[in-house]
């Protein structure tokens, strides 16, 4: 009997996590997050920082900044102490919202195409394009479904992927700075972002004076 009880709540629980799975597609999950992004990038109410700011907190909940991590740094992900895995987490994605801030401002109507979505498992890529002035840019993402959800852990541009980049540049810095060196030539490079971005923040108010 206990086998037997046991056996049926590993079915239900198996065909839970199927169902889960199946109440949202890779796309749907991304479109949705797009149609978020463009919503508040439309809403002329916002000041620069609130736009920034809700469209940060809106790619936070969507992408799986550890799974990139742990890809971006490979063999050295496994030999970095824990407290450095935590650092590099936080800076990397630091580094990639302060970047994109320069994108949010100048956002102007363009809009974005939903493409084909392959998915195999618990791994998906979906394509996208990004449409201005009759011209379209194709953004891929891949992504994994991990708690009952789809994240991104990759973004490719026009074929160029954003992990395979950093993996390459930042394999590079530690194999000459070491972990601790990565770390802070990251921390440096975050750093000048934010005061470039709050030099743009504040030059329109200045120019108005």
């Amino acid at each position: 009997m206990i086998r037997l009880s046991a056996t049926l709540l590993l079915i239900f629980l198996f065909t839970f996590s199927l169902s889960a799975a199946a109440k949202v597609t890779p796309s749907e999950r991304i479109e949705e997050t797009v149609n978020q992004v463009l919503k508040v990038l439309k809403d002329s109410s916002l000041g620069r920082q609130d736009r920034r700011d809700q469209v940060k907190e809106i790619v936070r909940k969507r992408f799986d900044y550890e799974s990139m991590s742990q890809v971006i740094l490979a063999a050295n992900w496994r030999k970095a102490s824990q407290p450095q895995r935590e650092q590099f987490i936080t800076l990397f994605r630091e580094l990639l919202e302060q970047t994109y801030f320069s994108a949010i401002d100048t956002y102007s109507d363009q809009s974005v195409r939903m493409g084909r979505e392959r998915t195999k498992g618990k791994l998906a890529n979906v394509q996208t394009f990004i449409v201005a002035a009759n011209k379209e840019l194709a953004v891929s993402y891949k992504m994994r479904f991990r708690n009952d959800d789809w994240y991104a852990y990759d973004v490719a541009v026009d074929g160029v992927s954003l992990v395979s980049n950093y993996r390459t540049s930042f394999r590079n810095l530690v194999k000459s700075k070491g972990m601790e060196g990565l770390l802070a030539e990251l921390a440096q490079k975050v750093a000048s972002l934010k005061a470039k971005n709050k030099n743009s923040e504040q030059a329109p108010a200045t120019a108005e004076k």
